[in-house]
């Protein structure tokens, strides 16, 4: 008889049913979860090598006067303002 074999209503599938059901959704929620950790280290922004807080003092002042330059080249501050800056920063 099938209905009083192991894997009848009453046997192994029975107990299944929950424990089973459980650990399948732990392990597709484990899943998902490493799926969305990859792709958010595969599209994450990559580490610079001149930091604000990490890089030498002499690279923030090279960034800062690049950027100024920048700024002065396209016209967005006048020659009085570049130069004020520029001195703030050689402090």
């Amino acid at each position: 008889m099938m209905r009083d074999g192991f894997f009848a209503f009453g046997g192994f599938c029975r107990h299944m049913g929950f424990g089973g059901g459980l650990f399948m959704m732990i392990g597709g929620l484990l899943l998902l979860g490493l799926v969305i950790y990859g792709i958010v280290v595969l599209t994450g922004k990559k580490p610079t090598s001149q930091s604000v807080t990490g890089g030498t003092p002499f690279q923030d002042i090279s960034s800062a006067m690049n950027i100024l330059n920048e700024r002065f080249a396209r016209g967005e501050i006048n020659e009085e303002e570049y130069a004020r800056k520029k001195s703030e920063l050689r402090k």
